[in-house]
């Protein structure tokens, strides 16, 4: 992959492996984890000023490129975040291997980058409610309801939404004629928590299809209480 010129390298590893060799000026950054409720303009606006500070302390701008152990979802959830902000992502799945060899961490100049949510990529509970077009990407069994997380009180779906299970996105050739997509249509995406459906989205986007992800997903829409099916 040929960097694009000024770029901010992004390794979204696992911090033991970061520091085990890395691309030289990478900062670390996995925000695969972190959950939000994001249903209120105030809530929108709070995301909005956190990731400012996280653009500004760790000197981030565009562009960003972000790399990984292949299309994981830790990768595609990290670089959501920075793109939902505004920021140029860019993700690197191979061929940097040899080349993180570094085990400095570096201490990056802050910068005045402010975030600017991209309100296009994303849809809160309300809007997935509404969605005409929504696609699951969780496993079959879990979009029937059979199995859920821990964390959540019971297993379902959101109403009306249609499974298209994570690896279908690994095989991109002929994927929309699959899912019965044209480019330039908009989807919604979800999936537990964000992150299997961040893949989707990055796949669905390359693909030309205007994506956007519910990043509550099912975890925020059980703890708000909405209605699923079955």
């Amino acid at each position: 992959m040929e960097l694009p010129k000024d770029a901010v390298l992004v390794d979204t590893r696992p911090r033991p492996a970061y520091e085990a060799g890395h691309l030289p000026g990478a900062r670390h950054l996995d925000l695969s984890a972190p959950r939000f409720r994001l249903r209120e303009e105030s809530e929108l606006r709070a995301l909005e000023a956190g990731l400012t500070e996280l653009f500004q302390t760790l000197g981030l701008k565009s562009p960003v490129v972000l790399y990984d152990e292949g299309l994981t979802s830790r990768l595609c959830r990290t670089a959501f975040f920075l793109g939902l902000g505004g920021l140029e992502v860019r993700l690197w799945t191979e061929g940097w291997e040899e080349l993180a060899t570094e085990k400095e961490t570096p201490k990056p100049e802050p910068s005045d980058t402010l975030a600017r949510l991209q309100r296009d990529w994303l849809l809160t509970a309300d809007e997935a409610a509404r969605h005409p077009l929504l696609l699951d990407v969780r496993s079959p069994e879990e979009h029937k309801g059979l199995v859920h997380p821990p964390c959540c009180p019971r297993g379902g779906r959101i109403p009306g939404s249609r499974n298209a299970p994570l690896e279908l996105f690994f095989e991109p050739e002929g994927l929309l004629a699959r899912l019965g997509l044209e480019p330039g249509q908009e989807v919604g995406v979800y999936c537990h928590s964000g992150a299997r459906s961040a893949v989707a989205f990055f796949v669905l986007r390359r693909l030309g299809v205007r994506a956007r992800n519910y990043l509550g997903s099912m975890h925020e829409w059980l703890q708000e209480g909405l209605p699923t099916e079955p």
